[in-house]
């Protein structure tokens, strides 16, 4: 994505180099490389979006995605845990200064799961009894805290912040295809106490900030996408050297190339402006956020079908591992599985209410 004047670009640039030197490695880790994650952090991307920071989430997204298009998991895991710095203001100033104490950036990274998998099973004076295991924490092995989704008896849904010392994290949880790198891993809770001041309802944390939460996570993905599409053109300019060799023959990799670059071109427009709106009013009415939710739901849907595109046409030698194709192409399509990008879910609660408002 093209930088905003807000936001250094050489800094993003080189995160991103630095992120696709160590992709193949990190990917065999099952987690970001260490050197990615200290300059990820030394240039306090995840910083981008606290409260009392001046980035706006316009530039939060566009330095995800610069940062995915040399390596999709690092700008996967840069969004998590900048999105939730967002939320880590909305409790006590108490628990904000637990967070962020010190002066190492890397010691106050947050990881997340924030479905309702776990269960309050003891209520006490101080706080609430926890037991669970949740899903698809992302960044959770470089994270000092993390952010987990608990249900009540009687209540609604609370969000519980919980020490990276008190969970586990089930290493062999994450075997997968696509993000690799992400370390997305279960984490489990065995009776663990959570004070009153770390749990807050969905209703004070979650639900206001729907759009904004379900948004971020397109950002990499566009910039998987960008990251495919510019190894493809690459590949051409070596491939097509001169404006002699621009045949009938290359005519299907040219249109493929326009058509790659138009879909990736038009997420990102969707993306960028529904993050002007947000900028401007992160809580917006039941409709806005429903039309926000389609629209991302929609440049994922863009940015897979120019990923497929390029990866086909490339041909076998696509498949190598020393390809990066590949890569882009898996974690696109990894990322595009998330429930909250899912097209036909988010297409249709869209219509129902749009058909229903007056």
């Amino acid at each position: 994505m093209n930088s905003n004047a807000g936001t250094d670009a050489s800094a993003m640039a080189s995160v991103k180099t630095l992120a696709e030197r160590y992709a193949q490695e990190t990917e065999s880790l099952g987690k970001l490389h260490p050197k990615v994650v200290r300059a990820v952090c030394d240039n306090k991307f995840p910083e981008l979006i606290k409260p009392h920071n001046s980035g706006n989430l316009r530039q939060f997204i566009d330095t995800c995605s610069v940062i995915a298009e040399g390596c999709m998991s690092t700008g996967w895991c840069n969004f998590v845990w900048g999105m939730h710095n967002y939320l880590i203001a909305l409790y006590p100033q108490s628990v904000q200064e637990k967070v962020w104490h010190g002066t190492d950036p890397v010691r106050q990274l947050v990881s997340a799961s924030l479905g309702p998998a776990g269960k309050a099973i003891e209520e006490h004076d101080s706080g609430l009894l926890v037991s669970g295991r949740w899903s698809f924490a992302s960044g959770c092995d470089h994270a000092e805290w993390l952010l987990l989704g608990i249900k009540r008896d009687g209540h609604e849904p609370t969000l519980g912040l919980f020490r990276r010392k008190e969970v586990e994290i089930d290493d062999s949880s994450w075997q997968v295809i696509g993000l690799r790198g992400t370390g997305s891993k279960d984490v489990v809770a065995n009776e663990v106490l959570v004070p009153w001041e770390r749990l807050l309802s969905f209703s004070e944390s979650l639900a206001p900030y729907a759009a904004m939460l379900i948004l971020v996570i397109v950002g990499p993905v566009v910039g998987g996408a960008q990251g495919a599409v510019d190894h493809y053109q690459r590949s051409l300019q070596s491939m097509l050297h001169n404006v002699d060799d621009f045949s009938l023959k290359s005519a299907p990799h040219l249109l493929c190339l326009t058509k790659a670059t138009a879909e990736v071109d038009t997420a990102r427009t969707i993306v960028l402006a529904a993050a002007d709106q947000l900028d401007i009013n992160p809580t917006p009415d039941d409709y806005t956020t429903a039309k926000i939710v389609r629209d991302t739901a929609y440049a994922a849907q863009l940015s897979k079908r120019a990923t497929q595109r390029v990866f086909d046409i490339s041909g076998g030698s696509a498949l190598k591992e020393s390809n990066p194709l590949q890569r882009f192409y898996r974690d696109v399509t990894a990322g595009c599985a998330h429930a909250r990008l899912r097209w036909d879910q988010q297409a249709l609660s869209f219509a129902s209410l749009s058909l229903t408002r007056k």
